[in-house]
């Protein structure tokens, strides 16, 4: 008499320990993101998706703590035309000109509808704040031979892969890129380390956007008031609330 029974799947393979060397590289690259703690600026945008192009000057943009942003888009004559405010909760973007507003939730799929790219907040503020946010919870970390950017730090997980390339002595960013779900690749303009951000160019993997940012007279540390971050939308503006 033959006995049969379920097979039991054999369980994953372990992933290979972390090295000290990518350990060191990767608290490196966090500490020098969380050096930063808000960031006061003006920029200029200039967005191409498919082809057309559009340019935004003089926009304010303030960051802050946690994972904070806010930036005013304005006419030529001064007023705000855009204003888009985000925190670790909620995503609102108010068109001034046409009267409406939306809240979203700060989810990568959500920023995805406006943004064209599928980021959390929290890495959108890194990356306006010149930074990387590595990617949280990864299954391995490897530290790589350096190329023509410099060494590279490529972490994998449930998201995909980001390879983050750094200054081995600073942590500073360089370069950083996503592969799997949310392919594309943020370049950063060359700045001190210790100082603020220069500006950066993201660009998706199929070349449908293209973002290119330049800071004017950037500022970082200087303790501004939280409320700025805040935006609260006049109640006579038609409000649409996806959360």
């Amino acid at each position: 008499m033959v006995l049969g029974g379920c097979a039991t799947a054999a369980p994953p393979p372990a992933p290979p320990p972390v090295s000290e060397e990518a350990r060191a590289a990767l608290a490196r690259i966090e500490q020098h993101r969380l050096a930063l703690r808000d960031l006061r600026s003006r920029a200029n945008i200039t967005i191409r998706r498919t082809g057309r192009a559009q340019r935004l000057t003089g926009v304010l943009l303030l960051l802050g703590e946690p994972a904070t942003m806010r930036f005013e888009a304005l006419s030529p004559l001064g007023p705000p035309v855009l204003i888009v405010a985000g925190d670790p909760k909620s995503v609102t973007l108010w068109e001034v000109l046409d009267n409406r507003a939306y809240i979203a939730p700060a989810s990568p799929d959500a920023n995805r509808r406006w943004l064209g790219l599928a980021l959390s907040v929290e890495d959108l503020v890194a990356l306006l704040a010149g930074r990387v946010r590595p990617m949280p919870d990864p299954t391995t970390v490897e530290l790589l031979a350096a190329d023509a950017v410099g060494p590279a730090l490529r972490l994998t997980g449930a998201p995909g892969e980001q390879r983050i390339w750094f200054d081995p002595d600073t942590g500073q960013a360089r370069q950083v890129e996503w592969t799997g779900k949310n392919p594309a690749r943020v370049t950063f303009t060359p700045a001190p380390a210790d100082g603020p951000p220069a500006g950066f160019t993201l660009e998706t993997a199929d070349g449908s956007l293209r973002v290119s940012i330049a800071y004017v007279e950037p500022r970082m540390n200087t303790s501004f008031d939280p409320a700025l971050l805040t935006l609260t939308v006049p109640q006579e503006v038609r409000i649409q609330d996806f959360r």
